[in-house]
């Protein structure tokens, strides 16, 4: 026999012990095997020991013992109860050396429902599977390696319960949350449920409520919610970080070229636009460059050019003057009211009065020509002294 192969009856054998040890909690299970399998080894490899049958000590060579060689290819199998007593008696010494009362009868099992059969077939199919390739050597060596990793299933499994909890608060509750504070704990008060909840599941890890059973189906059911609601926790988590992400990167382009400016469009409305800004008033100068009053301008097509609409004046700012003025149109001989005569006439706002100063016609201030932009402008050249035609000038 080789020595992997004693070991592995070794394992066995502590397992064994550590089974009838089940009522007790973690801790002290722990306590009362740690080492358990070396000092087994240790007896075993002890020369002076006695030798039962089947047995081949560790550390003892068969031929100088006596013991004639197994054929080639054999395996011996050994009973380690022989040599040191059946696993529930040495379970209950363990227990006497540390001042523990004995086991108690082991409670009735009670019968199944349809559920926790089905539950117990699926676990049992699952370790039928899984049984092949725990046994082989990278399995062996694979699970001590999972089960060092726990502790960050526990802190995982805490944080999908907060999340999990965090989404009732806000959809069920109707608590003013942002999508982020599902995730995120940002107030005291959800700082404290992500810390009860880690609590809750690292206790649940180390072994919280085992040996009852209402507590350990509750922990088991809630284990396996969190473990199905990880995948999409975690999918929403990434969804949320790339909208924020994107909005981000969407703000700081704005905020970068949010200071060059831009001018808006110019609303499409009757009117004259110089520079694009709408212009309240024209003034024609002749030839020489002398203002001329009451001038009607027409387009290509015979259309009347108005700076102002049909609806009416309203008050306008003219450059260099400190109150708004307001316009009218002039009359043509047939009686219609023309916006086209320029410059057109007005009047300061401030000289209007209110609509109930029973004013009259009289009294009302006369239109005039508001304050010209400059009284002369620049002459044309050849341009006739005398204000002749000046058609043929050039400029």
């Amino acid at each position: 026999m080789t020595t992997a192969v004693l070991l592995d009856h070794v394992s066995a054998y502590a397992a064994a012990v550590r089974s009838h040890l089940t009522d007790l909690s973690p801790e002290q299970v722990e306590d009362l095997t740690d080492g358990l399998e070396a000092d087994l080894v240790e007896a075993l490899e002890d020369r002076e020991g006695p030798v039962v049958t089947g047995e081949i000590p560790i550390g003892r060579a068969a031929s100088a013992a006596g013991i004639p060689t197994a054929p080639a290819g054999a395996a011996t199998m050994i009973d380690l109860a022989r040599r040191f007593g059946p696993a529930a008696a040495y379970a209950a010494e363990l227990r006497a050396a540390a001042g523990l009362e004995a086991a108690g009868p082991a409670p009735a099992a009670r019968p199944m429902n349809g559920v926790q059969t089905l539950l117990v077939g699926w676990h049992q199919g699952w370790q039928e599977a899984v049984a092949p390739v725990l046994s082989s050597p990278v399995g062996r060596r694979a699970v001590p390696l999972v089960a060092s990793l726990r502790p960050l299933w526990w802190v995982l499994r805490g944080w999908v319960w907060f999340a999990l909890i965090m989404g009732v608060l806000k959809y069920v509750m109707l608590l003013g949350l942002s999508n982020l504070e599902r995730f995120v704990p940002r107030t005291s008060f959800a700082w404290l449920i992500l810390t009860g909840t880690m609590l809750l599941s690292i206790g649940v890890g180390r072994g919280l409520g085992r040996n009852r059973r209402g507590i350990s189906v509750v922990t088991t059911m809630l284990s396996l919610v969190a473990l199905v609601a990880t995948p999409a926790v975690g999918t929403q988590l990434g969804q949320e970080i790339e909208r924020r992400t994107t909005a981000q990167t969407y703000l700081d382009y704005s905020l970068e070229y949010g200071g060059v400016p831009v001018e808006a469009p110019t609303p499409s409305e009757d009117g004259v636009y110089v520079d694009g800004m709408l212009v309240s008033n024209l003034f024609v100068y002749d030839a020489q460059g002398n203002p001329l009053d009451r001038v009607q301008i027409f387009d290509d097509r015979g259309r009347p050019v108005r700076t102002i609409g049909e609806g009416g004046a309203g008050a306008w700012s003219l450059p260099g003057v400190d109150e708004q003025w307001v316009f009218g149109p002039d009359t043509a001989a047939d009686g219609r009211v023309r916006w086209n005569v320029y410059p057109l006439l007005g009047v300061p706002h401030g000289e209007m009065g209110d609509a109930g100063d029973a004013v009259e016609p009289s009294d009302a201030p006369e239109p005039r020509t508001p304050p010209r932009p400059f009284e002369k402008a620049p002459a044309l050249v050849g341009a006739d002294d005398g204000g002749g035609d000046v058609g043929g000038a050039t400029g």
